[in-house]
């Protein structure tokens, strides 16, 4: 099957935030071409006589990023949505497409993911790749797909790094917007007793079960299609949302509805300039911020629900 390459061309000072409106709308991923810092890195490299001349003449100004879409996905669509966020946020673009064979895809991203350690005790890898794990870390096998969350971004990895101090074997979690079904996987491995996972895109339902068969854990996994947390039932004493600021301040009514006492909500995907936003909007719900994680720009909480 062939997919769709999109090519957005845009000045290199605008890849950070291009990247993180992508990294939530490009279900299949997508990979940068950025010359803008290579002068700066040629001496690493060595002598310029070796270096490719092809490289020698990449515009340092502009870089492309390329977004995959899928053979069963309209490209137009996809472009469509893509630019009303380009828009939106005052970006020049400029917007090509061309047809790559899915082989092709596939092993362009193979290439660029490795095994990754998390936090105190979790390393992330895909199928392919070989770990030496000498220091009895848990491993999560998670291979880049077309659901985001694969550890590569910060919100994802803060979100794991928080994760692992507050799963145990009492733990009953709900992880919302699950995406790859990370979060819910690295629960069960480090021990919770109960794990539910929604997500409103059927395809990341079906990643999520195919992730959570490769890691062993499917019979210990309950995972729904579901707008957030809509139509979930029960208390939970973990949960989980990395999404982005303006839906988790929305979720948080729900959240107060089946969060227990004293139960603990990791809220990610926070930009940095959001987070006393989201903090406000916790305590206004009796929520306790009991600690903090920040990465390049991004924010993980983890608060506990006050009993009254």
């Amino acid at each position: 099957m062939e997919w769709t390459d999109l090519i957005i061309e845009i000045s290199s000072k605008d890849v950070d935030i291009v990247s993180d409106i992508l990294q939530i709308t490009a279900k299949a991923g997508f990979y940068i071409e950025d010359y803008s810092d290579f002068e700066e890195n040629i001496k690493e490299f060595g002598p310029v006589e070796i270096v490719d001349e092809d490289l020698l003449k990449k515009d340092r100004a502009r870089a492309c990023i390329h977004v995959y879409i899928e053979p069963d996905e309209s490209p137009l669509e996809a472009a469509s949505f893509i630019e009303e966020r380009l828009k939106s946020e005052n970006i020049k673009y400029i917007i090509n497409s061309k047809r790559i064979k899915e082989e092709d895809w596939a092993n362009n991203w193979k290439k660029y993911f490795k095994p990754i350690e998390i936090g105190k005790r979790i390393t992330i890898k895909p199928t392919w790749e070989n770990y030496d794990n000498k220091d009895d870390r848990v491993v999560v096998e998670i291979d880049p797909s077309m659901s985001f969350g694969s550890g590569q971004h910060e919100t994802t990895r803060l979100c794991m790094a928080l994760l692992e101090d507050y799963v145990d074997k009492d733990t009953k979690m709900l992880d919302v917007g699950t995406g790859s079904g990370i979060l819910a996987i690295e629960a069960l491995l480090l021990g919770a007793k109960e794990v539910t996972a929604v997500d409103i895109d059927p395809l990341s339902v079906r990643v999520a079960e195919e992730n959570a068969i490769l890691n062993g854990v499917r019979e210990r996994i309950e995972i729904k299609q579901s707008d957030l947390s809509n139509g979930i039932l029960g208390k939970y004493n973990l949960i989980t949302a990395n999404i982005v600021a303006d839906i988790i301040i929305r979720l948080l009514d729900d959240i107060d509805r089946i969060i227990t006492a004293d139960g603990i909500f990791i809220a990610s995907g926070v930009i940095d300039i959001r987070e006393e936003d989201v903090i406000r909007e916790l305590k206004a719900k009796k929520f306790e911020i009991i600690e903090t994680k920040y990465e390049r720009g991004w924010v993980a909480l983890a608060a506990r629900k006050v009993s009254v």
